[in-house]
């Protein structure tokens, strides 16, 4: 049996990272606009990336038959999702942003009956109608209940960042080569810039302040280099299903971050909203892990 502990370690590790990667997307699509900070911060994960694979691993390239699979990932994983989760930011709170990301492991769920015929079990039915509660909660805890404000717009924005997250998973699941994890990174990460690249003619390009460039370097360095490394590892290592139960971690530590850092305020309805999904994220997670008949009989 393979050891299990520095994968469950690094997923750790990550969600930490990526918690507060909603904060600094806060303070940049304040300066920059949503689609040219994820440019920017792509761009020299990219570079960076690249000039590491060619030193280090100068033979690895991706087979012919990975090569769109790579710019899928590239397209789902990077452009579109950033596109959905930075506008989702720019316009509702970070907190609500990270809550509402941590529903991928029972879209997860519904995307696996529904292409996989997976069956569902009262638990993850129970589960999953759990976390959907928790939806409503958290796009219905504003002051002016409407869908079309700006806030119920960006949590609504947040949801497709979900769903193109599910596509990113399903695409970068199953490669016929056999490569590492920097080399999926980086060309996906250079696919992503590529499809992110038209911002720089739609958007106003200004210097932007010393703030707002170090959280770029942060993002692209730590949240994207390291963090997408490491989630292609923990993906490969551990599988979709336990690789996005981790992301229950993301919104607690959001939450905390955000009123601390960011001043934002907690309202109860957001902390109900959290707790119901991830409880219902639980649910689905653990369900069928634990043999109730068994513990009766000890």
């Amino acid at each position: 049996m393979k050891n299990k502990k520095t994968p469950h370690l690094m997923a750790i590790i990550l969600m930490v990272m990526w918690s507060l990667s909603y904060l600094s997307i806060k303070v940049i699509v304040e300066e920059v606009s949503p689609t040219l900070s994820a440019f920017y911060r792509f761009m020299l994960a990219a570079v960076i990336l690249f000039i590491i694979l060619k030193v280090k691993y100068p033979h690895e390239k991706i087979l012919k038959e990975d090569k769109f699979k790579v710019a899928l990932g590239g397209l789902f994983g990077i452009a579109i999702y950033f596109i959905f989760e930075n506008y989702a930011v720019a316009n509702t709170s970070a907190s609500n942003v990270a809550i509402l990301i941590a529903t991928i492991p029972v879209f997860t769920l519904f995307s696996q009956r529904m292409f996989y015929k997976e069956k569902m079990s009262y638990g993850k039915i129970f589960g999953a109608t759990l976390s959907l509660v928790g939806i409503v909660i958290i796009i219905a805890s504003k002051e002016r209940v409407s869908l079309f404000s700006k806030g119920s717009i960006g949590d609504i924005l947040a949801l497709g960042a979900v769903f193109s997250w599910l596509i990113y998973n399903r695409v970068c699941s199953n490669f016929k080569g056999n490569y590492r994890s920097i080399t999926i990174t980086t060309y996906q990460i250079m696919w992503g810039s590529l499809f992110l690249s038209p911002s720089l003619f739609f958007s106003t390009v200004k210097m932007p302040s010393t703030t707002v460039v170090l959280n770029i370097v942060f993002l692209s360095i730590f949240c994207s280099c390291i963090g997408y490394i490491a989630y292609i590892y923990c993906l490969k290592q551990l599988g979709a299903t336990i690789i996005t139960t981790y992301i229950n971690l993301q919104p607690v530590m959001s939450l905390i971050a955000a009123a601390v850092i960011l001043n934002e305020v907690v309202t109860i309805w957001q902390v109900i909203g959290c707790i119901v999904i991830i409880m219902g994220v639980t649910i689905v997670s653990f369900d069928g892990k634990f043999n109730f008949k068994k513990l009766k009989k000890v």
